[in-house]
């Protein structure tokens, strides 16, 4: 055999083992590329859906704080407009015993008019002032709380109004008439308030005796 002619054959070997070669190892290459590449592509994506995963959760967190921000608020905003209403409610009380005493000290004692005038003057102008104050938190209450606790305290503040009208008419009997439903209304608007701010009901009190 010649030089050329072994050339020529180890060339056809050399083919046929490159052949060989391609055909075993092309596939498998080419498969690995396409996995390495769909999981490249799979990892991406999974990568994308993490991003969006974590900017939802930080919307939400965001939106629960802002909610619960502005739950508590308002909480705040109703409980101060409800102690505000308490202590209009505690200046009514307190007003309306000193005009009562007047007026019964008047029919009573039948002092000098004027002196007595001065002092049911004196005694009505506080027992009003009281009753504009309250009803100054009587609107804030109307805008922040709920039906019953509204619905409660005009049933006290009417009461009170009434119980002050009878007292400018020298009818201190028809005011203490009214003293019952007045301390029931108190009551009411109370248990009204608890309900409103989550506080556990307190016990059943005894009768007021209270004027």
């Amino acid at each position: 055999m010649g030089w050329i002619a072994l050339a020529g054959w180890v060339g056809w070997v050399g083919v046929v083992i490159l052949l060989l070669f391609w055909k075993s190892f092309l596939p498998s290459y080419l498969n690995e590329k396409g996995a390495n590449l769909a999981k490249k592509e799979d990892i991406q994506d999974l990568v994308t859906q993490m991003r969006a995963v974590t900017q939802a959760t930080k919307e939400i967190e965001a939106r629960i704080s802002n909610e619960v921000w502005d739950r508590k608020r308002h909480w705040e905003a109703k409980r101060d407009a409800l102690l505000s209403a308490i202590k209009g409610l505690s200046s009514v009380n307190k007003h309306f015993n000193l005009f009562r005493e007047t007026v019964d000290y008047g029919l009573k004692n039948n002092p000098p008019e004027e002196q007595l005038k001065r002092k049911l003057f004196e005694a009505g102008k506080d027992y009003n002032e009281a009753q504009d104050m309250l009803d100054e938190s009587a609107l804030l209450v109307d805008m922040l709380c709920g039906e019953a606790t509204i619905g409660t305290l005009r049933e006290a503040r009417k009461l009170a109004g009434q119980r002050g009208q009878l007292l400018t008419k020298n009818d201190v009997d028809g005011a203490d008439a009214l003293k019952k439903r007045y301390y029931r209304s108190l009551y009411e608007f109370k248990r009204a308030l608890r309900s409103e701010l989550g506080i556990a009901a307190a016990p059943t009190p005894a009768e007021p005796s209270q004027r």
